[in-house]
């Protein structure tokens, strides 16, 4: 069952561009950016056969995504259904539902015709797992969700109440370290840069997978990441105060998929909060403006630190693994 997506959201699920889709893995959550639309109050989307995603579906439907617009974007839950013009155990559900699918595929089309231009510049490139007969279908219905800004939670729908977070009590600075995203190409970390926005999911043991929008930064001594969100958002996870992540940095196109690039930083991720520091408070005050915070937002700020323990990256069709 799903419940009725409130508008506020529906307008931001509409505008988006991208979709921060992350699943349930035995290493961790694992969350990539995908296309998609948002029709008949669920996420359509489409994915390689072989892809991570594609793969855990046939045991764990469950998912978390995120939308961006503007300024406020839209965190969700829920669960997948997929279809698969080779699999025969999707074909009753397809026909059962085929009008609809027909729609939603007729509008995924629309929405990301100009990725689709982009396919046919670099046709003679595009890998099999990226062309129509590699892929599946698939459709997420939103069980839970809310809008959120940089101020944090602005509507939400489903899940009643916030579960609450837990935090360390005391934060410092970690011992030197090489970090493992050293093992990307040079041009794809050129392209990232050392801070910016990004897309995180927190992944408690006993709860579903939750995506929220940050603001990153990247501490070269300690080979880690530093990601900053109001800590409302942070309280919606009931995480912590060490919790499974990924962290998804990119570097988008606007119509070329052979130009965007990325890398998914995954590992253990603790959680800290200006209000429940009792020693190293001054530092965790300065680490949190340095990740780009306004001054009037630091103290209700929640810094989440990740030193990665494996980097998934890709530049185009082209990925690989530093672990």
């Amino acid at each position: 069952m799903t419940d009725p997506v409130p508008w506020s959201a529906g307008r931001i699920l509409h505008q988006g561009v991208l979709c921060y889709l992350a699943v349930r893995t035995g290493s961790g959550p694992h969350l990539t950016p995908v296309v998609y639309v948002f029709d008949g109050g669920r996420v359509w989307l489409t994915t390689s056969r072989r892809s991570v995603k594609a793969r855990t579906w046939k045991q764990d439907r469950v998912v978390g995504g995120l939308v961006r617009a503007g300024a406020q974007s839209v965190t969700f839950r829920g669960r997948v259904r997929t279809y698969d013009a080779i699999d025969p155990l999707t074909w009753p559900a397809a026909t059962v539902g085929g009008p609809w699918l027909i729609r939603a595929a007729t509008r995924f089309t629309f929405k990301n015709a100009r990725f689709f231009a982009g396919y046919a510049v670099d046709a003679g490139r595009v890998p099999l797992a990226w062309s129509p007969a590699g892929r599946v279908f698939a459709r997420v219905g939103l069980a839970d969700g809310w809008v959120v800004s940089d101020d944090g939670v602005v509507e939400g729908w489903g899940e009643d109440g916030i579960p609450g977070a837990r935090f360390r009590r005391s934060f410092q600075a970690l011992s030197r370290a090489r970090g493992i995203d050293l093992g990307a190409p040079a041009k794809i970390r050129r392209a990232l840069g050392a801070s910016g926005t990004g897309a995180m999911v927190l992944q408690p043991e006993d709860r579903e997978p939750l995506v929220l929008p940050v603001r990153w930064r990247r501490v070269a001594a300690e080979g880690a990441f530093d990601a900053v969100v109001p800590r409302g958002l942070a309280e919606l996870s009931g995480a912590g105060p060490e919790v499974p992540a990924a962290l998804t940095l990119d570097h988008a196109s606007a119509w070329r998929a052979s130009d965007m690039s990325g890398m998914v930083v995954r590992g253990t991720a603790a959680l800290y909060a200006l209000g429940e520091a009792r020693r190293g408070a001054a530092e965790l005050r300065e680490r949190i403006r340095l990740a780009g915070t306004a001054e009037d937002a630091v103290e209700d700020a929640a810094l989440i630190r990740l030193r990665p323990s494996r980097v998934v990256w890709w530049r185009g069709w082209t990925s690989g693994t530093a672990a």
